[in-house]
């Protein structure tokens, strides 16, 4: 994962914009080739649905999520590549809508960047927190005693969601899904695993469930390979615990750097679609990473 995100501070961000623009738009066309146009009514708009998702990358690169902040920023700097910018809440309307949109975006890259073939994933979760625990009760963001868990790594109690992630090898996000907190993550699996087929999934304990990894593997084809417990009463010889642990860390590598550069587990956002337009947006900055490095390699 090394220089997978460097060129935020060393590149140029003319640069950086105009790759993310590009690759954004040229995918919005052949979706829309493909489905038929997104806008079924009405005139097209002068600040384009492209360049509004790559307005939601910037500011989720560049200012943590800060949409005033960012706004403010590229209508002072940057007018001359967004010479029709949207004020605050119109852009945040259309972000909103286009939540779904950023999403088969993120799934239409996705083919340049897993080989096909590639079967093998790594799975995982990240805590998003709602809410400080004390504040829970008073909480509109999240409500129910669905969303609360707790985290133990961090021996603190959790109130939210948790951002359950497939990535391959290569550390490229194939999946996301956010579920409430309280369901353990080895209950999450099948939900999440429904509309896939055909892969090795390595994870941790947590994703240990004999019910569900025989329901993955005879309805799904899908072999989920979870880690041993510590009370295992046959244990794996020690070369293939430290292979299993190799892998374990390139998955918690990708969801170190989507938190701390991307901040996924700080949201911002109060409303359902609110905060799905704000996920969605951060894991294809993630993913558009990868292309972005190589494509400013070439110039």
């Amino acid at each position: 994962m090394n220089g997978l995100t460097d060129y935020i501070t060393s590149e140029r961000w003319e640069d950086i914009f105009t790759i993310w623009y590009v690759m954004v738009d040229d995918a919005y066309q052949a979706l829309e080739c493909r489905y038929g146009a997104w806008r079924r009514a009405g005139p097209e708009p002068t600040f384009s649905d492209s360049e509004v998702i790559t307005i939601a990358l910037i500011c989720d690169t560049f200012f943590h999520g800060h949409e005033e902040l960012c706004l403010c920023f590229v209508r002072s700097f940057w007018l001359d590549l967004f010479p029709h910018l949207l004020e605050r809440s119109r852009f945040n309307r259309r972000r909103r809508q286009l939540a779904m949109i950023t999403e088969q975006i993120r799934q239409y890259l996705r083919a340049e960047l897993i080989p096909t073939g590639d079967r093998d994933r790594l799975i995982d979760s990240a805590p998003i927190p709602a809410c400080t625990y004390g504040r829970a009760s008073q909480c509109q963001t999240a409500v129910g005693a669905e969303h609360f868990s707790v985290m133990p790594s961090r021996k603190a109690k959790l109130f939210g969601f948790r951002a359950q992630v497939l990535a391959t090898f290569d550390q490229v996000v194939d999946r996301w899904m956010l579920a409430p907190a309280a369901p353990h993550d080895s209950k999450m699996a099948a939900p999440f695993l429904e509309d896939a087929a055909h892969l090795r999934i390595w994870g941790d304990n947590a994703y240990h469930d004999p019910t569900v990894q025989a329901w993955l593997k005879e309805g799904r084809d899908i072999e989920l390979q979870a880690a041993q417990r510590k009370d295992a009463k046959a244990p794996w010889p020690e070369e293939v615990r430290a292979l299993f642990g190799r892998a374990r860390r390139l998955v918690e590598t990708v969801l170190s750097v989507l938190c701390t550069v991307f901040h996924l587990e700080q949201v911002g956002a109060r409303s359902p679609d609110g905060r799905l337009a704000r996920l969605a947006s951060r894991f294809l900055a993630y993913n558009l990473s990868f292309i972005v490095t190589r494509e400013l390699a070439t110039l």
